[in-house]
């Protein structure tokens, strides 16, 4: 009886060791700093700067409608695949919006950003980037 005690406890402190020992897998996050042509329709030298540390997204955006020059800038976060982020426009065009928010999500190769934004005159629409480098 004696023995199958030991055993039983052997096989137990064996099998709670293994638990322990195995290599968690950690899902590594797709880089997203770097520049993001905005591939929106009826925009023109369209660039997004975005830089991510440590879940925190800083985004920049410069792009020309009709040639009027359009710059806007903002902060978030990052969820996953996801990054939220509230944009103030620093050089508006006359009859947008000054203020919004972006919901985008990273494609499963990591080259294109695609969502919606909404603005502070409740507008929305869709929004997309692709990564230049």
């Amino acid at each position: 009886m004696k023995n199958k005690i030991y055993i039983f406890l052997f096989f137990l402190l064996l099998i709670s060791n293994l638990s322990f020992c195995q290599e968690k897998s950690v899902v590594q996050k797709t880089d997203i700093n770097g520049v993001w042509e905005d591939i929106n329709s009826g925009v023109q030298n369209a660039v997004a700067i975005i830089s991510e540390q440590d879940g925190k997204i800083i985004f920049s955006h410069y792009l020309e409608w009709k040639g009027q020059k359009f710059v806007e800038s903002g902060t978030g976060t990052r969820t996953g695949n996801t990054i939220i982020y509230t944009v103030d426009v620093t050089l508006p065009i006359e009859g947008w919006a000054t203020q919004g928010t972006h919901t985008l999500t990273l494609s499963s190769d990591g080259n294109t950003l695609e969502g919606t934004f909404i603005d502070n005159k409740k507008r929305t629409g869709p929004i997309a980037f692709r990564r230049l480098r």
